[in-house]
C-alpha cells in the first residue's frame, strides 16, 4: 500500500469530553473520513486544549490492538497538538481509537529532522578548514555574511524526512529547497555528506540528490516577486535554524530570517517546514512581522518536464489547488515530479520568471502556507508515469479539501 498521507483534523463539530482524572483511564477516540474515497497515512491532530496528557506518556491503540505514538508538536503559532498517524481510513468509515499510557516502543521512526556541522577545524576567511568530525547540536546561527560552500554545515543546511523522501535547504544566501531520492524507507540523513561532503550527488544504495537547483527555486522554495522575478531570501542580517522536532511521526525544521529585505521592506521572517510519516509533501508555514505583499513559491523549469494544472471546472470548487510539472528532470535523467499546493484564499497570482514556474500569494495578517511534494521513479514507492503522478496529485489535493471528524469521549 503506498503511504501518501497526513494532514488537518476537522474539529468543526466535535464533541471534546475528556475525563483523564484517574491514572490507566482510557480515553475513546473516533475518527470518521466522510469522503467517499479512503484516505491513506492519515496523520491525525487534535489541540492540546482539549488534553491533559504528559508529554511521551501516551499513546493511541487500535481496535486490533496496534500500538501508534502519539506525540506532541506545535505549529507556527505555537499551538500545540496531539498527533498520531492511522494507516488508512477507508471511505465513508469510522475507526476508534483508545489513548492508553505508553509509548508504542515497537512502532517504527519513520520522520526525522538534523542539523549538524563540523567541529576540531577552523574557518579562514568564509571557509572551513580542517576537522575531524562531526556534532549535531541542531540548533545554529549564522551571519548574512555566510556563503554556500562553507565546508562547515553538513550537506550545507538542515536536514529533514519522511519514509518516503528526503529534504535540504541551503543556510546560506542561496535559502532554496533540495531533494534527496530514497531507494529505502529507512533513514538515511544521518549518514549522508560524512563522507566526501557533498558525495550524495553520485547514486548510493539509499538514493541520492536528485535535483539541480542552481539559481532556481528549487521545488517550495521561499521567495518574493519583485514584478519580474522571485528573489529567494538572500538579503538578510543573520539566520537562525534548529529543530523542534523530531519524532516517529513528524519531524520539522523551524528557521528565523532577521532582518530579511523584502522588496525594501526590512522585517523578520518565520519558517516552520514539517514532515510526516508516509508523506511525501513538506508543509511550510511562513510568518511575517511586517506588511509583505507577494511572498512567492515554485518550482524549476525544465524543458524535459511538463507543466501540469488542475481542471478549472474542478480548481474553483476546492479550497486548496496547485501547480506541477512533471519529465525526465531528474539529476540522474530520470522520471521526476514536482508539485506545490496553496490555499485558494491566499493565492494572488500564478505566473512564471525565466526559471520557475510561480506561485505568488498574499499572506493572511503576516501568514501563509503551502506544502510541496517530489515524487520519483526510483523511489522504493516509485511513481514511473504521468498517470500515477497525477493520483498522487490527486489524492494529495483530496486529503486537503477533505478534513475528517474527530470525536473525543
Amino acid at each position: 500500500m503506498e503511504r501518501t498521507s497526513f494532514f488537518k483534523v476537522g474539529l468543526s463539530a466535535v464533541a471534546l469530553f475528556l475525563f483523564l482524572a484517574t491514572e490507566g483511564y482510557a480515553q475513546s477516540i473516533i475518527v470518521e473520513n466522510r469522503s467517499g474515497k479512503a484516505l491513506s497515512n492519515y496523520t491525525v491532530e487534535i489541540p492540546m486544549e482539549e488534553f491533559s496528557l504528559a508529554y511521551d506518556k501516551y499513546m493511541a491503540v487500535t481496535e486490533d490492538g496496534e500500538e501508534l505514538p502519539l506525540e506532541i508538536v506545535a505549529d507556527i503559532h505555537g499551538n500545540r497538538k496531539a498527533i498520531f498517524p492511522v494507516d488508512c481510513l477507508p471511505g465513508n468509515s469510522k475507526k476508534v481509537f483508545q489513548v492508553k499510557e505508553g509509548s508504542a516502543d515497537r512502532y517504527p521512526k519513520r520522520a526525522y529532522a538534523e542539523l549538524a556541522h563540523k567541529i576540531g577545524g577552523e574557518f579562514a576567511g568564509p571557509k572551513y578548514e580542517g576537522g575531524y568530525s562531526w556534532v549535531k547540536p541542531n540548533r545554529l546561527t549564522v551571519d548574512g555574511a555566510f556563503r554556500d560552500h562553507a565546508y562547515y554545515i553538513k550537506y550545507e543546511g538542515p536536514g529533514w524526512e519522511s519514509d518516503m523522501v528526503g529534504f535540504r535547504f541551503y543556510l546560506d544566501q542561496r535559502n532554496a529547497v533540495d531533494v534527496f531520492g530514497k531507494k529505502t524507507p529507512g533513514i538515511i540523513l544521518p549518514f549522508v555528506g560524512v563522507d566526501g561532503y557533498d558525495s550524495y550527488h553520485e547514486m548510493a544504495d539509499w538514493g541520492m540528490d536528485n535535483m539541480k537547483v542552481g539559481n532556481t527555486l528549487g521545488l517550495g522554495s521561499i521567495a518574493i516577486w519583485n514584478g519580474t522575478k522571485a528573489v529567494r531570501v538572500e538579503k538578510r542580517d543573520s539566520v537562525g535554524c534548529y529543530i523542534p522536532a523530531d519524532g516517529k511521526v513528524r519531524a520539522q525544521v523551524m528557521t528565523t530570517y532577521y532582518g530579511w529585505d523584502a522588496n525594501g521592506v526590512k522585517c523578520n521572517l518565520e519558517s516552520l517546514i514539517s514532515i510526516d510519516a508516509g508523506n511525501r509533501a513538506s508543509h511550510m508555514e511562513l510568518k511575517v512581522d511586517r506588511t509583505v505583499d507577494n511572498i512567492t513559491t515554485g518550482i524549476i523549469k525544465s524543458k524535459d518536464a511538463k507543466l501540469i494544472l488542475p481542471a478549472e471546472e474542478n480548481n474553483s470548487k476546492t479550497h486548496w489547488s496547485y501547480i506541477a510539472t512533471f519529465g525526465k528532470q531528474s539529476l540522474n535523467n530520470d522520471m521526476m515530479g514536482l508539485a506545490v499546493f496553496y490555499r485558494s484564499d491566499q493565492l494572488k497570482e500564478v505566473s512564471e520568471d525565466a526559471l520557475n514556474h510561480l506561485v505568488v500569494l498574499s499572506p493572511q495578517n503576516g501568514y501563509v502556507e503551502y506544502f510541496f511534494m517530489p515524487t520519483w521513479e526510483l523511489d522504493w514507492q516509485p511513481v514511473k508515469d504521468e498517470a500515477a503522478f497525477r493520483k498522487c496529485l490527486d489524492d494529495m489535493l483530496r486529503k486537503l479539501n477533505h478534513s475528517v471528524l474527530v470525536i473525543i469521549k
